[in-house]
């Protein structure tokens, strides 16, 4: 399987061809490295509407300089880019399988062939710290790009300005773009560009709202192809075990059947449910994924810090050798959760559910309830879902007896039914801020705390099985697992505390006066 790297990277177009500025006064910067010029041929590979461009991705065989091979780039958060790279081969007329199925989101299986090709002559310079680290690297691109079909299509030229910078210095990176705006520059966006080489189509128009769009079908649906999106951009990144993109695949998930959960009476019964089960399939595989990810984190952390007053020969155990042995395990544990999102990714359940969510977005199973104005409709089924998360707290032993160890069925577990509403209500209350506004906003506010508290909690229980479990083979680091153990049974404790204070927050009348 290709390795993903991270960059940390913006792209200028440049007001003219000079060099990309920079050096002087920039954090961490002592000194400019002497300019390298640098030579490239690549072939970008597309469908025929360019989806990949259109996803924010690109894919690119590169021929000319170095490094040689192809290259499919991800969108990440803010400025942030996925490179997955493969060796070149001998493939030209098609882009390797590893790669297609990477962007099957956007392509949807359809062949990537080449669309265009580019020549780049570049300029680049490093940027050093005090110890002549390297911090950044400043490229100056000079671009010809040409559309492969037709034959004759006529090259267009541009050039860019680049910045990566090292270990995520957002810093520095926005300290040079900065001064590269004050020069005119503006940043680039790459699929207007490429359309503009290519002459394609148009961008494809949003969904037509099919109940009016002053309708409660509307606003709902609306949320739905807007969530549908999220999840689609965050598939090719959990296929590479992204940092954060399962949690965010999930997060869609949860948001998509909270929405249509909280909003049935506007659906058909039959596919409604029929989605909600498959949603709820999808969100229990990757919840699985985000929960050994946290807990690797959590307990990995938590060792850091028994490791740094630890004084040798004391006997109670040593947290380095703890570490490893809590690494292994939970690694494993980890990458199974890992190879079963990505198995469940390419299998033709997940595939026919994407279809499904996008007809029922595109022609809704809609019931007559749809069409009632938006204020009618969809505050008092607001409200119903608030009155779910009450009837849900109510069940909660004020105690604490039931929670301390972790249920055979999660369903019977009542500070996790507890979460669950809550995130069903605070997926409710985002489809009618359009509605209400800032008033909405600050009581999906107050929710996401409850969930925060609820969230906590459901941590300390699987950190607590997990540290249980080495402890008959850990010896002397039988001592080291029982204080983190005893670690997590105190934020047990503190999350149980701070529970009531998230539900009476997230309860008060006045915060939902908007309901009414």
């Amino acid at each position: 399987m290709p390795s993903p790297r991270l960059a940390l990277t913006r792209t200028y177009l440049a007001p003219s061809a000079d060099e990309a500025p920079g050096g002087g006064e920039l954090p961490g910067v002592a000194d400019v490295g002497e300019t390298r010029e640098v030579s490239s041929e690549e072939t970008h590979y597309d469908t025929a509407d360019l989806a990949l461009a259109a996803s924010g991705a690109s894919v690119r065989r590169q021929t000319g300089g170095s490094p040689r091979g192809w290259v499919l780039e991800l969108p990440g958060r803010g400025p942030r880019t996925h490179e997955v790279r493969h060796a070149l081969g001998r493939a030209v007329r098609t882009a390797p399988a590893a790669l297609q199925r990477l962007t099957w989101a956007a392509a949807r299986g359809r062949t990537l062939g080449p669309v265009l090709a580019l020549t780049t002559d570049a300029s680049q310079r490093d940027l050093l710290d005090a110890d002549g680290a390297l911090v950044a690297r400043l490229t100056t691109r000079r671009v010809q790009a040409r559309a492969l079909v037709p034959e004759d299509s006529l090259a267009q030229t541009w050039a860019e300005w680049q910045a990566e910078v090292v270990d995520g210095r957002r810093d520095l990176l926005d300290a040079i773009t900065a001064a590269w705006e004050e020069r005119g520059a503006e940043e680039s966006d790459r699929t207007a560009q490429l359309r503009a080489v290519l002459d394609g189509p148009e961008e494809p128009e949003g969904t037509e709202d099919v109940a009016g769009g002053d309708s409660a079908g509307a606003l709902v649906l609306g949320q739905l192809a807007h969530d549908v999106s999220r999840l689609l951009a965050q598939d090719p990144l959990a296929r590479i075990d992204a940092p954060g993109a399962v949690r965010a695949m999930r997060s869609a998930t949860r948001r998509l059947a909270g929405v249509v959960r909280s909003f049935a009476p506007l659906f058909a019964d039959e596919p409604r449910d029929a989605l909600l089960t498959e949603l709820e399939w999808l969100g229990d595989l990757l919840g699985r994924a985000r929960d050994a990810e946290v807990l690797s984190d959590r307990v990995l952390a938590d060792l850091d810090e028994e490791a740094t007053g630890h004084v040798a020969g004391s006997g109670t155990g040593d947290p380095a050798t703890v570490a490893e042995l809590l690494r292994s395990l939970l690694g494993e544990r980890q990458a199974a959760a890992q190879a079963e999102v990505a198995a469940a990714l390419d299998s033709e359940r997940y595939r026919a559910l994407v279809a499904a969510l996008e007809a029922f977005v595109a022609d809704p199973p809609l019931t007559r309830e749809a069409s009632r104005s938006a204020r009618k409709a969809l505050l008092p089924l607001v409200a119903d879902a608030h009155r779910a998360v009450k009837n849900a707290y109510r069940d909660v032993d004020p105690d604490g007896d039931d929670a301390d160890a972790p249920a055979g069925d999660p369903d019977a577990d009542p500070l996790v039914r507890l979460r669950r509403a809550a995130e069903d209500a605070r997926a409710a209350a985002a489809v009618v801020v359009p509605l209400r506004g800032d008033d909405v906003e600050d009581y999906a506010d107050a929710l996401k705390e409850l969930v925060d508290v609820l969230v906590e909690h459901d941590e300390t229980i699987a950190a607590r099985v997990a540290l249980a479990g080495p402890v008959p083979t850990a010896g002397e680091g039988a001592f080291v697992l029982g204080r983190l153990h005893a670690l997590e049974e105190v934020r047990s404790a503190v999350a149980r505390h701070d529970l009531e204070a998230a539900w009476d927050g997230a309860n008060r009348k006045k915060l939902r006066k908007w309901m009414s």
